[in-house]
């Protein structure tokens, strides 16, 4: 059986993909997310999700590449990850005590049998009204940078409120959704 490819560096997807999916490799996109200018969250989640699995596909045409993008929208404003730790601060002062929509697009792709399947999963939540100092502490121990809405929940998932939709789709990976498509695909059981 062909492999199944996770073409992230999350490090949130990886343990997600660890815990439901036995045997995977993981090949990094080298995709320019800066570079896609499209103000549509779902359409850029969507576009960015598969030039990812894409990309990594054209290297294993054979195998099932799967690629995910993930933003915040808060007050109709699309919220990616901070650009350094002054930028997370701000982030987080502006969203906190916010209802926000985190939007995961994802893209299984097999070039060899000339599949695509692209959609997106939602998770509406509430980030809790953190403080200040809160907001300084968390930016300084942690690596901010990597998330959008410059919070991770990973090892903290004490941060949210989820309102609706799934935990995993908040870390960054929709595992529901991708376990339903591997199993039509009969990559898993």
């Amino acid at each position: 059986m062909n492999r199944v490819i996770l073409a992230s560096a999350s490090e949130g997807r990886k343990r997600l993909f660890e815990a439901h999916i036995k045997h995977f490799a993981i090949a990094v996109s080298k995709v320019d997310e800066e570079a896609v200018a499209i103000t549509d969250p779902r359409k850029l989640v969507c576009t960015l999700a598969l030039m990812k699995a894409v990309e990594v596909a054209q290297k294993f045409p054979d195998d099932i590449t799967i690629g995910f993008d993930t933003v915040v929208v808060c007050d109709g404003e699309i919220i990616g990850k901070p650009r350094d730790k002054k930028d997370a601060i701000r982030i987080l002062k502006q969203i906190r005590g916010k209802r926000q929509i985190v939007m995961t697009g994802y893209a299984i792709v097999n070039k060899r049998l000339g599949l695509e399947i692209n959609d997106q999963v939602e998770t509406v939540l509430y980030l809790k009204n953190l403080s200040d100092e809160f907001i300084s502490d968390y930016v300084e121990n942690h690596p901010v940078t990597k998330f959008a809405g410059g919070y991770g929940v990973q090892d903290n998932d004490q941060l949210i409120d989820i309102l609706s939709g799934d935990f995993d789709n908040v870390v960054g990976a929709p595992m529901r959704a991708i376990i339903n498509h591997l199993k039509d695909l009969g990559y898993i059981e």
